[in-house]
Formats: C-alpha cells, sequence, structure tokens
C-alpha cells in the first residue's frame, strides 16, 4: 500500500470501545474520519463528521454507497451476527476499499479458543474470509488487545467487584493473560492505520500489561487497604455452570466462558500475547503501570 491511508470510515462508532477509537483517530491529523450508522441509531455525533445512514439490516448496495472512496474502514460493531461483517467486507471489496479492521479487540481468535467461546468461532470466520479475499486487493489488520482492563474492573466484567471488595479466583490464580485500556486499545487502532504497510496482512497484539488473577487482586487489595473476601471454583466447574446459562451478547454465560480463556490452568487458550510478540514498541504505544491503572479506578469507583 503506497498512499497513505487517509479517508476512514467506522462502524459502531456510537457503542463504549467505538465512541473511544472515534476519539483516538481524532487525535491524529491525517485522517478524514466518518461513520456509518443504522438509521435506527440514536447514537450523536460532532456535527463536522460526515453521517452515513443505512437500513438496520445493512443492505449490500447502501453499504457500497457508503464505502465508496473510503482508504480504511474500522469495525467496532458488535461480533455477531457474523454475516454481517462478511457483507461489508463483500461491499469493502466492490466499493475498492484499502484496509479493513474487524471486530476482534478481545483475546485471540486462536484454535483454543474458538472450541469454548462460540462468538470467538464467529469471529475466527470473519478473519479466515478476509484471508480468503486478499488477492482482491483489500487487506486487513487484526487487533488483538485482551479483554478491556480499565472498564472491566469498572463493570465487574474480570469477576472483581471493587465495591464489595470480593472475587472469586479460578484454578491456581497464577495463569498469565494480556489486557489493555481503553486507551491503548483504540490508540492500537488509529497507530494500526498510521504504518499500513507494516500491519498489513496480519494480527497485532498488543497489551498495557500482561498479569495473572493473584497479580492484580495483590494490587486491588494494596489500593483499598482492604483484604478481599475471596472464593475459589475450578475451571472445570466454571465451565459446567457456564453450560447452564446462555451465551449470548454480554450475558453471564459468555462472561464466564471468556473469563476461562484468561484464568484456566487447564488449557493454554491464547491469552498471554507474549508468546506471539507484542507490537507496541512498533506502534509507539506507552507501556501502563498496573498498580497506577488499579488506583485510578478505585478512586473512580469511590468517589
Amino acid at each position: 500500500m503506497s498512499q497513505p491511508i487517509k479517508n476512514v470510515m467506522i462502524m459502531g462508532a456510537g457503542g463504549l470501545f467505538g465512541t473511544e477509537v472515534l476519539a483516538a483517530l481524532q487525535k491524529e491529523d491525517q485522517f478524514n474520519l466518518s461513520i456509518l450508522s443504522r438509521k435506527s441509531s440514536k447514537s450523536t455525533f460532532p456535527s463536522h463528521l460526515k453521517v452515513y445512514k443505512v437500513d438496520d439490516d445493512y443492505p449490500i448496495d447502501q453499504l457500497v454507497d457508503a464505502f465508496r472512496g473510503q482508504d480504511a474502514l474500522v469495525s467496532t460493531l458488535p461480533g455477531r451476527p457474523y454475516t454481517v461483517h462478511i457483507r461489508m467486507i463483500d461491499a469493502a471489496i466492490e466499493a475498492g476499499v484499502k484496509r479493513f479492521i474487524p471486530t476482534e479487540y478481545g483475546n485471540n481468535t486462536c484454535a483454543a479458543a474458538a472450541e469454548l467461546v462460540t462468538l470467538y468461532e464467529d469471529k475466527a470466520k470473519v478473519a479466515a474470509y478476509l484471508k480468503s479475499k486478499e488477492s482482491t486487493g483489500l487487506t486487513w489488520t487484526a487487533v488483538h488487545t485482551g479483554q478491556f482492563f480499565d472498564w472491566g474492573l469498572e463493570a465487574g466484567w474480570l469477576n472483581y467487584y471493587i465495591k464489595e471488595k470480593r472475587t472469586t479466583i479460578y484454578d491456581s490464580g497464577d495463569t498469565r493473560w494480556s489486557t489493555s485500556t481503553l486507551g491503548t486499545a483504540s490508540a492500537a487502532v488509529a497507530k494500526v492505520l498510521l504504518k499500513p504497510e507494516e500491519t498489513r496482512n496480519k494480527p497485532i497484539f498488543v497489551a498495557s500489561f500482561t498479569v495473572s488473577q493473584n497479580q492484580v487482586l495483590k494490587e486491588l487489595e494494596k489500593a483499598t487497604g482492604a483484604t478481599w473476601n475471596v472464593q475459589r471454583m475450578s475451571s472445570a466447574d466454571a465451565i459446567k455452570r457456564a453450560a447452564e446459562l446462555d451465551d449470548k451478547d454480554y450475558s453471564d454465560g459468555l462472561k464466564l466462558l471468556i473469563l476461562m480463556l484468561l484464568y484456566a490452568d487447564d488449557a493454554d487458550r491464547g491469552a498471554n500475547f507474549e508468546k506471539f510478540g507484542l507490537s507496541n514498541e512498533l506502534l509507539g504505544l506507552q507501556e501502563e503501570s498496573l498498580s497506577e491503572v488499579i488506583d485510578r479506578v478505585v478512586k473512580q469507583q469511590s468517589s
């Protein structure tokens, strides 16, 4: 890709991560930004940004019209249904888009993860489809950031409950997993687009830090000045419990399965990105301090 990426469209810019990605892209002077939004969406955006409205079922003809003239598409839409993402890839090819960044951002979509969590199985299908279309001229970058750490603490998604000062430690609690703050994760997306050749047709792994459950608990007890109530559960029991629940987006069943990608001792499901090689240095992402991030989150929860 000899020409720099200039025109960038974000899909899902009104969501949790989409708002962060939009802010990160706006910090870069290089990009002309626009947004794809469903006609039923209530999200609002700065008046200087062009917003393309399409029907809620994302008809391919409307997508092609919206995508024409775009150098890159950044998807921050939910990962399911994956067929919507396949349709967007087809529309991107027809419209002559240069780069597609799919909805990844979480754990590695390796086979071991896909076998346990159907969401990652669907994400893997999208990644495989992008690879199969490289001959069309559409390039791609899968940005893996791990679970969003600061949001995960605040929302209880990582199973640490700051106000109640309680958690459940699964297995030994020593398995290491990579994770990023929302700021680092969103900055990674912007930096990828600034380095199109170096990030062409490959997965990129970034992390604020790689930690264990026990490390996080230790820092949380230090930041809160209290001994936490700690329960323990085996990953085998957790997986059995998850099977009794549904795995819809944001459900307790999906959350528990995703935690087993990170926390379980019994299998390597690709959560430690240090094994694949981090691209923080390539992208110019600053290192973060676990204790400082936890202190910040605890103070926010206490205010």
